[in-house]
Parts: structure tokens; C-alpha cells; sequence
């Protein structure tokens, strides 16, 4: 077992930019210094695989730990135990990497129109383990020209693929934009959005996401607030045709998209001295990835996983506990729980945790 293995694993500032425009309010809720809104608007929290983005290699912005913990690669602590780290059948179904990761982003315009993957689209084309399902949970909105706060999910039933086709290819964005349901939020909403599906985050949100192990995405339009997109930023070095291909066109009422992708909270509750988790994501909703959001009171010992985890504080600063010490998790920051940290306590008086969970094996 390596010196990892037993502990929690807290990560340190990971920044990127992206076509999109935010920062502010993300760098609000990190407690860093003040911003501006730029195109530095996206913070991978927990990724072992980094992000996809023009003019970097493979392997760009994995995660390394904060300064105390030695500002290590993630990549090469997983690699010095992965079964200790991931939990053994994890590591057989996807070695050396996790298999849910976290990232932040905060916006004052639309995002650009897109979807992820499908699993047996992304082994065909990308040679990749797994599609690219998300969700988010809206951690913090502001008002931007008095746009409600939103997101957008779905299509709607008039839309087929060959007018999604024609639509992209003439570039109407407004037309493009009206075959998606657009869908009101609020802070501490849960959106779940499967791989294949069309869907953007609307102006105003800073949204937390968890996600499959995987940043291919397929991009709808060529220019997003002033940047002009490549063919291959669009679709990854697919055709247009497959890279439309990509889209589910499945169609859905108003509420229908809303029953699908808006969560709920499920019956299941565990409470410990005045604290309470919730499951707001379960395998009933995708085989994916679960989601537990945890308001802690006092304090609250995480049941134990046969399996890797990772958690955000989304509201206040939580002091983790293990046998051997303590450290602490700042709030919109992001930490690892590996498959042998067992008996975690997290203490705060006022705090909210979000917990990512690799799907059932």
C-alpha cells in the first residue's frame, strides 16, 4: 500500500481556458483572489486525464496535489497503487484512471451547443473506454441582463436529423438554439444530462460537474463570443456528418426532458449528529455514476465504498478526519477519497459536500 492509499487527497488550483466567458464567481467561491470574467472561466477540480484543448499535449491539466501534500501528479499516485487508490475492479475496467471527475465552470453567456459520446461510439471512433455522460449541480447564479438562469436539454419533437443537419451547416444559431428545450434553474438544482444528448449551460450559472472519464466533446457551432473553432475543435477529427452523427436525436416534451434530467431527491437518507446525505443520483437514473450530496452539522463519518470517490465542498470549508490526521477541504475545491481511506469524518458546523461515485460493479 502506498502512502496514498489511506488518506484523502486534496487538489490544488487547476485552471483552463475555454471559448465561453466567466471566472468571476468561480473565483468568488474558491476564496481566491478577485477576477474578471475572461475566457479563464473552467477549473478541473479532480481529473486524471486532463483536458482536450488547442496547442497542449495529452496529459494537459491533470490534477496535482496542494503544496503540504507535495504538489503531486495524480496520474503518477495512481500509478504507484492502483488497486489501492481505485479499488481493484475499478482499476480492471478503467486502469490507472478514475472513474468519475470533477470540474467547475462559471458563465456569463450561453455555452456553445454540444453533446458527448455514447460508450459505443466513443470505443468506434476514439478508442475510448467510456461516452461522456454529466451532471451538474448548480452551486452558486447570478443575474446576467435579466436572463433567468437556465439550461438547455434535449430536442424538441419537431426536430429531426437531417434539420439539425441543415441547421448546422447554414450556422443558424437562433434556429439551432430553439430545437433545444430550455429548462429554469436554481442554486442547488441537479441536472443530468446523458451521453448523446444536445444541451448547453445557460448565462449566470457557476455549475459543478461530475463526469464519465473522458473531455471529447462535439462542438454545433464554428464561433463562440469571438473564437472561431477549427473543424477539428467542432468534432474531434470526425466528418461533419459523424460528428452530427454523434447528436441522440430522441425528442421529448417540456416534461418529459424535465422528468428525465431534472433530479430529484431519492428516499434513500443516512442522518449522523444533525447531518444528512441525500442520494440525488442513483444507478436507477444512469449506470454512469451516483451522486450523494452531504450537509454536515457537526459531523458525519462517510460509509465506507468498495471503490474511489471524490468530493467538493460546495458550501463552507470541512475538516477531514482519518486514523492517522486531519486536513482540511476549502470550499470549491475538490479531493480524491481512494478505496482504502476508510472511516472518514468530516467536521464543519455549516457545510455541504458534493460526492462523486463510480458506477456499480
Amino acid at each position: 500500500m502506498s502512502e496514498w492509499s489511506n488518506k484523502p487527497i486534496i487538489f490544488d488550483d487547476n485552471r483552463i481556458t475555454r471559448p465561453y466567458i466567466g471566472g468571476k464567481l468561480l473565483n468568488e467561491w474558491r476564496k481566491m483572489d478577485p477576477a474578471e470574467d475572461n475566457h479563464n472561466c473552467e477549473e478541473l477540480l479532480i481529473s486524471s486525464i486532463g483536458a482536450i484543448s488547442k496547442g497542449h499535449e495529452e496529459g494537459y491539466a491533470i490534477s496535482k496535489t496542494i503544496p503540504s501534500q507535495g504538489s503531486v501528479s495524480l496520474k503518477s499516485i495512481i500509478e504507484n497503487d492502483p488497486d489501492g487508490i481505485l479499488g481493484e475492479k475499478y482499476n480492471k475496467k478503467n486502469p490507472n484512471n478514475l472513474s468519475v471527475l470533477a470540474r467547475a465552470g462559471d458563465t456569463v453567456v450561453r455555452l456553445v451547443l454540444q453533446c458527448h459520446p455514447k460508450e459505443e461510439d466513443a470505443k468506434k471512433y476514439f478508442n475510448s473506454i467510456c461516452g461522456k455522460t454529466e451532471a451538474w449541480y448548480i452551486a452558486r447564479t447570478r443575474k446576467v441582463e435579466g436572463e433567468e438562469n437556465c439550461v438547455y436539454a434535449g430536442f424538441k419533437k419537431h426536430v429531426t436529423k437531417k434539420l439539425w443537419q441543415d441547421l448546422c451547416k447554414k450556422q443558424d444559431v437562433e434556429k439551432m438554439r430553439e430545437c433545444l428545450h430550455k429548462i429554469p434553474v436554481k442554486e442547488g438544482d441537479v441536472i443530468l444530462i446523458p451521453a448523446g444528448m444536445p444541451h448547453a449551460v445557460g448565462p449566470g450559472c457557476l455549475f459543478l460537474e461530475i463526469h464519465e472519464s473522458s473531455d471529447i466533446t462535439i462542438r454545433a457551432e464554428r464561433n463562440i463570443n469571438g473564437v472561431v473553432l477549427t473543424d477539428e475543435e467542432m468534432f474531434n477529427g470526425l466528418s461533419f456528418n459523424e460528428g452530427i452523427g454523434l447528436f441522440d436525436f430522441e425528442t421529448y416534451t417540456i416534461d418529459e426532458i424535465k422528468n428525465k434530467v431534472v433530479m430529484k431527491e431519492k428516499e434513500e437518507v443516512i442522518i449522523q449528529n444533525n447531518s444528512r446525505l441525500t442520494q440525488m443520483i442513483d444507478y436507477s437514473d444512469t449506470n454512469a455514476f451516483g451522486m450523494q450530496i452531504i450537509d454536515i452539522r457537526d459531523e458525519f463519518v462517510l460509509p465506507n465504498f468498495e471503490g474511489h470517490r471524490i468530493m467538493v465542498a460546495i458550501n463552507g470549508d470541512v475538516k477531514l478526519e482519518w486514523s492517522e490526521g486531519t486536513i482540511n477541504l476549502t470550499q470549491g475545491h475538490g479531493a480524491l477519497i481512494p478505496y482504502k481511506c476508510n472511516d472518514l469524518k468530516l467536521i464543519a458546523s455549516n457545510a455541504k459536500v458534493m460526492i462523486g461515485l463510480p458506477t456499480e460493479l
